[in-house]
């Protein structure tokens, strides 16, 4: 690597220029084994908190940040990416900030929110970290940020966005970056009705937390806009074999879903084999990875959605965010899980900056609380919100386009700066 001084390290973090600090240090080493793709592939982690190998340049005592992640379990792929994107960043902070260690104790609370509470409780009282980052998981989320209320009240940086009812245990720790579901879902159905056109639209939906924020948030905007939701269906979350809810779909504009993780895929498949021609909408484009767009061919091509991040944003601070990440993974591009994960570190460390290094939780959640940071996505300011902290930010609207050979999501309109509550 090359030489860069410590100072410039966190001028990325306040949007001008990001430059690494690693004069005498060690790359990162990922924990990940294999690559994105349609199935989970779990990085090899102890179930135990370990910290990775670290060296001062400035000495001090180490931050240290706890990452519950569900490496076994249905959430794998998603925390695969996201903890790659959290290596991206370390990486690109020369695994240190204002010029002390950064720790990252990674456990496995195998996609379970009893489980989760446990591995809380080992990284807050044993490992003494300073900062939550995750779990991706909403209902682990939620049990999660009870748990610290009760046990110190150290802040909690959610990866993705949240659901409504998460407000309830937030406990004014919750920090959520990407905003809460609803308000994705909303911004979308206005956009779909009232841009795109589309009068009425079927929804079929894996049965979960995030899919009912969506799907209520999606309904408000498309009725503003002068829509009507024909049917709505919530499918078992194992479900691959979608033929009983498709056969059964009324003709409409459009079709709505958010099905995920193994059952994406055939479900484009199987919707396009029973002759059904309404397009395509996509809650949240992270769904669907460059390479199960690849394996959907000239299927996907059309079909639209939303989302906080995507890698072909143009500005700065994503190429080197992109650059880097490819550095360390050649051939593959972030995802909002990854994005999600890395952006909690960079508002860490802003955090800290603000405080003059200080991480007593007290000091860091005010300094973070309403705090403007750039990022790859670009400007976001923190804001309370009923017990969180929510955005305002950039919301993007994107389309599958095929670009130089390649499929991939681009965006399709940016709806600068909105509040991402409900």
């Amino acid at each position: 690597m090359k030489t860069r001084t410590i100072v410039m390290v966190l001028v990325l973090v306040l949007g001008v220029s990001l430059t690494l600090a690693a004069c005498g240090k060690e790359e990162p080493a990922s924990t990940t084994a294999g690559g994105s793709g349609t199935t989970a592939t779990a990085p090899q982690t102890s179930t135990t908190a370990t910290a990775p190998q670290t060296t001062s340049a400035g000495g001090g005592k180490a931050y240290k940040v706890g990452f519950l992640a569900g490496f076994t379990g249905f959430m794998a792929y998603d925390d695969e990416l996201a903890d790659k994107g959290l290596e991206t960043v370390r990486a690109m902070l020369g695994n240190q900030i204002m010029g002390r260690p950064l720790e990252v104790l990674k456990v496995d609370y195998a996609s379970d929110p009893v489980v989760a509470v446990d591995k809380a409780r080992q990284l807050v009282e044993s490992d003494k970290v300073q900062l939550m980052d995750g779990p991706i998981f909403s209902p682990a989320t939620a049990a999660v940020c009870d748990y610290l209320a009760k046990a110190g009240g150290i802040p909690d940086i959610s990866i993705m966005g949240q659901p409504s009812e998460n407000l309830d245990t937030a406990n004014n720790l919750a920090f959520i970056p990407q905003g809460l579901y609803g308000s994705h879902g909303y911004f979308f159905g206005k956009y779909c009705a009232e841009t795109l056109g589309y009068k009425t639209v079927n929804c079929i939906h894996y049965d979960d937390t995030a899919a009912h924020g969506l799907q209520g948030g999606f309904e408000r905007g498309f009725k503003e806009g002068g829509g009507q939701i024909l049917s709505v269906n919530y499918v078992p979350l194992d479900t691959v074999d979608f033929s009983a809810y498709l056969s059964a779909l009324k003709p409409a504009d459009c079709t709505l879903f958010w099905i995920f993780g193994n059952g994406a895929v055939p479900f484009v498949k199987q919707y396009h084999d029973y002759g059904l021609k309404a397009p395509l909408l996509v809650p949240m484009a992270n769904n669907f990875s460059r390479e199960q767009l690849a394996e959907l061919g000239q299927l996907a091509v059309g079909m639209v959605a939303c989302d906080i991040y995507v890698d072909t944003l143009d500005n700065p601070a994503n190429k080197e965010f992109v650059a880097k990440y490819q550095e360390l993974y050649p051939g593959e591009y972030p995802m909002p899980q990854g994005y999600g994960a890395a952006q909690a570190l960079f508002m860490f460390a802003k955090g800290l900056e603000l405080t003059g290094g200080d991480p007593t939780p007290a000091k860091l959640i005010e300094a973070m609380s309403t705090m403007t940071f750039d990022s790859p996505a670009g400007k976001i300011t923190m804001s309370p919100y009923k017990g969180a902290y929510i955005p305002t930010r950039d919301f993007f609207i994107l389309e599958v386009k095929e670009v130089d050979g390649v499929l991939q999501w681009v965006p399709l309109k940016i709806i600068p700066q909105v509040q991402l509550g409900e």
